[in-house]
């Protein structure tokens, strides 16, 4: 667990991220944090104690012809991140074999510890991914990389809701500056259903709106199946709420609270429609009774059993729940809240980097993160377990109940990045937050909390903590 965040499943490491929202994973498909974003918060102090100013760390010159210029390249990589990152480096290499990357190899509990000391050093790595974005930033730790984005065009060919955690303006994360670059990489956070069930309620595609999804939620209700299996000892509904934030306030909406800027607030008229929708299902029984003291173990036991139809969570779950039910289930995206709408979904992004300041290869740097906009780098991703996209599979899109559960994975994955709908957890606001937001939803669900009472109440812990940080 980091930064106070509840949302970890026990027996998983978390990898080290950037910024607001952790955003590398160990082991991405088994047993990651069930928040799998969830990693440090360094940057959950209030923008005002960011917003300084920092070095001009441009480059003085861009040069893209560096491929066939031998250099030598130095990512610092976490030990959970190692057979992953290699993976990166010998694919780059592959394709440029007059470049390589060497790792330097961190444990996962130092990381975060060694990295900003590092990249004041003279030996400081050339490719990293610091934990604290805000930090290096205002250090003058890590390059700005405008330069390098207008000559490879990465916000032309990544989706900007991938780019947004690495962008940076006035101490504030999430517009700007970009110093923090790559592909698109990560787990899908969505809606897996029990095939069995589904064909018994007459589900034969993929639900295009809440509504449809709520439809066949009550069909399953009459047919006496459940329809959601959730743990909420642990606080877990908060994957299913946090979806329908995001559908409903809108995926820009909800990273504004997460990244802090300046006048972002939850105490939305969509954040109370949002809450409420979770409130008429709890009224309607479509959670096990005893949801309130169910920790996730059980509800993967539970899900795995054929206890219930959906199951909101993460695709780091897959290894988990494949040994008792390989085959069994599928998975799609959260619909959008209206049909025809825009699809919005949590991940993180394990296909994006910083380059030092004090790194002397920063044009061979650079191009090994225009590599990982490929579908090279893509194939290696998709090979650890993450989903990923390039410009041209999220343009192909279309959520279905057929296919394998890899490209189902990929495909609600591309889905959310043709429409820039990437998000975080509330939860990763800050620690205060996410303590209130698991009592809240303890209190949803036993009916003791009214929707806009509960938004009120979560809108004042984040303003408080802001201010208190």
């Amino acid at each position: 667990m980091r930064g106070g965040i509840m949302l970890e499943h026990p027996t998983s490491t978390v990898r080290p991220g950037t910024g607001a929202v952790g955003r590398r994973l160990r082991a991405p498909l088994a047993g990651i944090a069930a928040a799998c974003a969830l990693a440090t918060l360094a940057a959950c102090s209030g923008p005002g104690s960011e917003s300084g100013s920092s070095a001009d760390t441009s480059p003085t010159a861009v040069n893209t012809a560096v491929g066939n210029t031998p250099a030598t390249l130095t990512l610092f990589s976490a030990a959970g991140l190692q057979s992953y990152e290699q993976g990166l480096a010998d694919a780059f290499h592959a394709k440029y074999p007059k470049i390589t990357v060497k790792l330097r190899v961190e444990s996962d509990n130092n990381y975060n510890t060694v990295l900003p000391r590092l990249l004041a050093s003279d030996s400081a790595p050339d490719i990293a991914a610091p934990s604290d974005l805000l930090g290096g930033v205002k250090d003058g730790l890590l390059t700005n990389l405008d330069a390098y984005d207008k000559a490879y065009g990465w916000s032309e060919k990544v989706p900007a809701s991938a780019l947004a955690p690495g962008r940076v303006s006035n101490g504030v994360i999430g517009s700007g500056s970009l110093y923090q670059a790559g592909g698109s990489a990560g787990p899908l956070v969505g809606v897996f259903y029990n095939k069995e069930l589904a064909a018994k309620v007459g589900m034969k595609k993929v639900p295009a709106s809440v509504a449809e999804l709520e439809a066949v939620m009550a069909k399953a209700k009459k047919s006496g199946i459940t329809p959601i299996v959730a743990s909420n000892q642990d606080g877990l509904i908060g994957h299913l709420y946090n979806l329908l934030l995001g559908d409903y306030m809108g995926a820009q909406a909800l990273s504004d609270i997460v990244y802090h800027k300046p006048s972002a607030t939850l105490d939305t008229p969509e954040a109370v429609k949002a809450t409420k929708t979770l409130q008429r299902w709890i009224k309607a029984g479509y959670f096990a009774s005893d949801v309130n003291a169910l920790n996730q173990e059980a509800s993967y036991g539970q899900f795995t059993g054929g206890k219930g139809l959906f199951f909101f969570q993460g695709s780091w779950i897959t290894q988990t729940i494949d040994k008792n039910f390989k085959g069994k289930y599928g998975v799609f995206p959260m619909p959008p809240a209206e049909k025809g709408g825009k699809y919005a979904g949590m991940t993180s992004n394990t296909l994006a980097f910083s380059i030092a300041a004090r790194s002397k290869n920063k044009d061979a740097a650079a191009l090994f993160l225009d590599f990982l906009t490929t579908p090279e780098a893509a194939k290696v991703a998709v090979d650890n377990g993450y989903a990923a996209v390039t410009s041209d599979t999220e343009k192909a899109a279309t959520p279905s109940l057929s296919g394998t559960l890899t490209e189902q994975i990929q495909t609600g994955y591309a889905a959310i990045a043709a429409d820039n709908g990437f998000d975080s957890w509330l939860q990763n606001s800050t620690p205060a937050v996410n303590t209130k937001l698991n009592q809240q939803l303890q209190l949803l669900v036993s009916g003791k909390v009214e929707p806009a009472a509960m938004v009120k109440t979560l809108q004042t812990t984040y303003a408080d903590a802001l201010k208190s940080s």
